[in-house]
């Protein structure tokens, strides 16, 4: 689905998004996933890369306009 769909379709079991793409970077059930929200902090990362929650997201063109994300717990 495109990410307009994936952030209208998250609910309170499932609040996060991902690309299929990024697949499970590390190995765990815990992949890269995003924290679609209407506050200032925008977008917020939940990444075991940073581990931690990291605010506002930068997109690339082609996460824009991909139509692989989905929604998560």
């Amino acid at each position: 689905m495109y990410i307009h769909e994936a952030i209208q379709s998250c609910t309170e079991e499932k609040p996060y998004i991902k690309r299929k793409k990024w697949g499970d970077l590390f190995g765990t059930t815990r992949a890269t996933r995003i924290i679609p929200t209407s506050s200032p902090d925008g977008m917020i990362v939940d990444s075991r890369a940073a581990k931690g929650l990291c605010r506002g997201w930068q997109p690339t063109a082609e996460d824009l306009t991909a139509d692989d994300w989905e929604i998560v717990g």
